[in-house]
Parts: C-alpha cells; sequence; structure tokens
C-alpha cells in the first residue's frame, strides 16, 4: 500500500477534516479533494493555532489518481495553503452534510429497532431470525429474545452471558421454563 500524501495544516482545520471523514465514512482524499473542487480558488486564511500533518489517505472508493488529482486542483498554490482556504470556504457545507448522513444513520438504526422489537415479540419468528436478534446492539430486543419461547438452546445460552443483566435473566427465566415444561 502507497504511503499517503500528507501536508502540514493548522491543527483545527486537520482535526475538522478528519471528523467530517469519520462523520460521513469517506476517506480524508475524499473531503480534501471536494474541498478543493468546491473552493478552489478561495482567499488565503491565516492557519490559527500549531501546525500538525494531515495524511491524505484513500480508502477503495477513491481512484488510484486522487493525490495527482488533488495536487492538481491546488491550481499551484502550496498545498497546505489551498486545503486550509478550501476548507475554510466549505466547511459549513461539509457540517451539514455530516449532520444529514448521522440523521440517516439514525433513522436507519431506529428503522432496525422497531423490526428487531416486532420480530422478537412476534410468535412465528423462526429460530434463525432470533438467532440473529440475539446480536443486536439494542438491550431490549436482545431481552426480548431471551424470552421468546422459541428461541434456541444456543441463543439462550448465549444470551445467559449477555453484558445486561436483564436479558441474563431474562434467558435465565427461560430456560428454567423449559426444563420445566420438558419435566412435565
Amino acid at each position: 500500500m502507497a504511503k499517503p500524501l500528507t501536508v502540514e495544516i493548522g491543527s483545527s482545520t486537520r482535526e475538522a477534516v478528519e471528523a467530517i471523514a469519520r462523520r460521513t465514512h469517506r476517506s480524508v482524499a475524499f473531503i480534501v479533494r471536494r474541498a478543493l473542487a468546491a473552493a478552489a480558488s478561495a482567499p488565503a486564511v491565516a492557519a490559527s493555532g500549531p501546525r500538525a500533518t494531515l495524511a491524505i489517505a484513500t480508502d477503495d472508493d477513491d481512484p488510484a489518481d486522487t493525490a495527482a488529482k488533488i495536487r492538481a486542483a491546488a491550481n499551484g498554490r502550496p498545498l497546505g495553503e489551498a486545503i486550509e482556504a478550501a476548507f475554510a470556504a466549505t466547511r459549513a457545507k461539509f457540517e451539514a452534510w455530516a449532520a444529514r448522513e448521522e440523521a440517516a444513520a439514525a433513522a436507519e438504526r431506529a428503522d432496525d429497532l422497531d423490526a428487531g422489537l416486532r420480530d422478537a415479540v412476534d410468535a412465528k419468528t423462526a429460530r434463525s431470525r432470533l438467532a440473529e436478534l440475539a446480536n443486536s446492539e439494542y438491550p431490549r430486543v436482545r431481552a426480548l429474545v431471551a424470552a421468546h419461547p422459541q428461541a434456541g438452546d444456543d441463543t439462550l445460552a448465549k444470551l445467559a452471558g449477555d453484558r445486561e443483566r436483564t436479558v441474563r435473566e431474562a434467558a435465565a427465566a427461560n430456560q428454567a421454563g423449559a426444563r420445566r415444561r420438558s419435566t412435565k
């Protein structure tokens, strides 16, 4: 793997660019390239605070020539200066985009929670789906699976060791009930 392009910029700008990349699940190179494309001729800004190295790392979604395109987008200006200016000019748009991405992800998680809750209480839910729901990030879904009469022994054994007390208790109660039913 090739070493990423690096540039010295203000540490607050570096942190902001990296944060946007994390929040949007995009590469730093993607963010830098988009900022330069949107504000190629942005006026120079004075970098405040200490300088820091920004690694303009790519990922599998970036074209192979991304570093060359970033250098070209600087239009002859020092790359660090061009990035500082472009990101200062586009930061509000990037923040708004990141907020929309996070809201969409939250809505998707809410949909996953709704589906998990629905399936975890449905008497017709297949054991394979219950086993899948036993891995849910939501303790309430796991607790409902642990209490489900159709939860398999492997699923209950897994949930008996869950990090949440309510899930462990539901699994233990379900296992005890299953033992009582099998002795009748």
